[in-house]
C-alpha cells in the first residue's frame, strides 16, 4: 500500500485530502507544518512513497521543503499545491524540485491522477537501466541510468520528471510533440487539464541547456503546436513563438 504525507496546515483541507486518498486504498500520514514533514520523511516507517505539499506552511514554507528533500538526493515525488496562480510562483516550485504543481481549488479526479502517475514512474525508475543510455546534443551531455547531466563540462541537476521529459523529446526528435502528448506520455495524464505545467518544464531545460534561452537551438516552439527537439540544429532552425 502506497504511504503518502500530506503537508497541509489548514486541517478541514487536510481533512477532506486525507478522507479521498485513503478512500483510494492510500495510507496517508498528515502533518501541518515543514520541519515535521522534513522529519517524517526521514523517519517513517513504512517510508513514504510521495508528498502532496501545500506552500503555505508555518515555520518553513513548501518550497523550503522541497529544496531541502532535493538538496539531500533525495526523488521522492512531490506535488505541490498552492492557492497562487503567477506564473513566477510555478516556476519557483519546479526550480524548487517538485513534480507537478497544481492550484487550489483543484479537482480532485486530477490530483488522483497525478498521484498514481507518479507512484506508477517511481515503480518503474527502480527498474534495471538499460547499457549505454545517454546522449548528447550540443555543449550538453546526459546519462539516463544514473540521472546525471552536464553543460559546458558542468554539472546540472535535473529531476526525475525533468528526465523523462527530455528523455521523451530526445526520442521523439524532429517530431512536434504537443502538449496534450506530452501531459499523457510524460505526466501520465489520460485527460488534459488546464495548465502552463508543460511550458514551465521546457523553460527549465531551456534555462539548464540553451547557450541563450530566448533564443533556443534545440528545444524549439512550433506556434499552436507544441514543442521539438533538434540535437543538432541548422542555421534555419530557431524558435517559431
Amino acid at each position: 500500500m502506497p504511504h503518502i504525507l500530506l503537508v497541509e496546515d489548514e486541517s478541514h483541507l487536510a481533512i477532506g485530502i486525507r478522507y479521498n486518498l485513503t478512500s483510494e486504498g492510500f495510507a496517508v500520514t498528515v502533518v501541518g507544518d515543514g520541519p515535521r514533514a522534513i522529519a517524517t520523511i526521514t523517519e517513517a516507517d513504512p517510508p513514504i512513497d510521495l508528498v502532496v505539499l501545500d506552500l503555505m506552511l508555518p515555520g518553513m514554507s513548501g518550497y523550503a521543503v522541497c529544496e531541502a528533500l532535493r538538496a539531500a538526493g533525495n526523488l521522492i515525488p512531490v506535488v505541490m499545491l498552492t492557492a497562487r496562480t503567477l506564473v513566477e510562483d510555478r516556476i519557483r516550485g519546479f526550480d524548487a524540485g517538485a513534480d507537478v504543481y497544481l492550484q487550489k481549488p483543484f479537482d480532485l479526479d486530477e490530483l488522483l491522477s497525478v498521484i498514481r502517475s507518479l507512484l506508477s514512474r517511481r515503480g518503474n525508475d527502480t527498474a534495471a537501466p538499460r547499457p549505454d543510455n545517454s546522449f548528447s546534443f550540443g555543449r550538453s551531455q546526459v546519462n539516463f541510468d544514473t540521472y546525471e547531466a552536464r553543460c559546458d563540462n558542468q554539472p546540472v541537476r535535473l529531476t526525475a520528471l525533468e528526465m523523462k521529459l527530455l528523455r521523451y523529446l530526445i526520442e521523439h526528435e524532429g517530431l512536434v510533440v504537443s502538449r496534450a502528448e506530452l501531459l499523457k506520455n510524460v505526466w501520465g495524464m489520460d485527460r488534459a487539464p488546464a495548465t502552463r505545467t508543460v511550458d514551465t518544464f521546457m523553460l527549465n531545460l531551456r534555462k539548464t541547456f540553451e547557450a541563450d534561452p530566448s533564443k533556443p537551438k534545440h528545444f524549439l516552439s512550433v506556434r499552436g503546436a507544441g514543442y521539438r527537439f533538434i540535437s543538432d540544429p541548422n542555421p534555419q532552425d530557431g524558435h517559431s513563438e
